[in-house]
């Protein structure tokens, strides 16, 4: 039996992205990282961590060494990235942004991540779809709204009131199956549920503890238990 958390995978409620963010954020961000000290390990649903997870992409020059546990910025970081091999840069390039997000979350936190089979408990990064409102980021798709109203259905089993009771793990595989097509990043959730079913193990419905949006984006954040 271990827990697993919810946690957002857009990397504006990280710390100093967004150099407008509310105090709101800054609340939602404090939310995250006390969702993540709940436990002192976790494993992300993937079988290697990247030798190096960051921001690059986003243009961003900070990062965490996941060999060290070092937190990189500026030239340090840079020069971390001129060291990869060729088959560790390969690793860090194929990252998804999901995992990158979680691992920085969770330095900050100062707990510990790594791979599957390191601990029971596992830690989720979601990021529902850009494109379920006129001001998202990315231009509407149809049913992209109802497709993020129907995964926290789901996960909550038809709502908070039913906090603790069984996910129907099959409907939520299937919802996730469906998320690239809505522009929502589920990668991670996807191979939580496939490594809980594998074990022959349900999980609850999660006591969530943000739901709301951020620069448009329905944001959730919670924790449950699975066995």
């Amino acid at each position: 039996m271990g827990a697993f958390a919810i946690i957002p995978a857009a990397p504006v409620l990280l710390e100093n992205i967004d150099r407008s963010e509310t105090a709101r954020m800054v609340e939602l961000r404090t939310v995250i990282r006390d969702t993540v000290r709940t436990q002192t390990h976790w494993a992300l649903p993937i079988e290697t961590l990247p030798p190096v997870a960051g921001l690059g992409g986003w243009g961003i020059d900070r990062g965490v060494d996941t060999r060290t546990g070092r937190l990189l910025s500026g030239t340090d970081w840079v020069e971390a990235v001129d060291t990869l091999t060729t088959d560790e840069r390969g690793l860090a390039e194929a990252a998804d942004s999901a995992v990158i997000v979680a691992l920085l979350h969770a330095h900050a936190a100062g707990v510990e991540v790594g791979p599957l089979g390191t601990s029971e408990n596992l830690l989720l990064p979601i990021d529902l779809s850009a494109a379920a409102t006129e001001r998202a980021p990315l231009a509407p798709i149809g049913g992209a709204a109802e497709f993020d109203a129907e995964i926290v259905e789901s996960l909550t089993s038809g709502g908070a009131a039913q906090s603790g009771s069984t996910i129907d793990i099959s409907r939520l595989s299937d919802l996730c199956s469906r998320a690239a097509g809505v522009h929502a990043n589920l990668t991670m959730f996807h191979n939580g549920l496939r490594h809980i079913s594998e074990q022959g193990a349900s999980l609850t419905s999660p006591k969530i503890t943000v739901d709301e949006r951020v620069h448009d984006v329905r944001s959730l954040c919670g924790i449950g238990t699975w066995a």
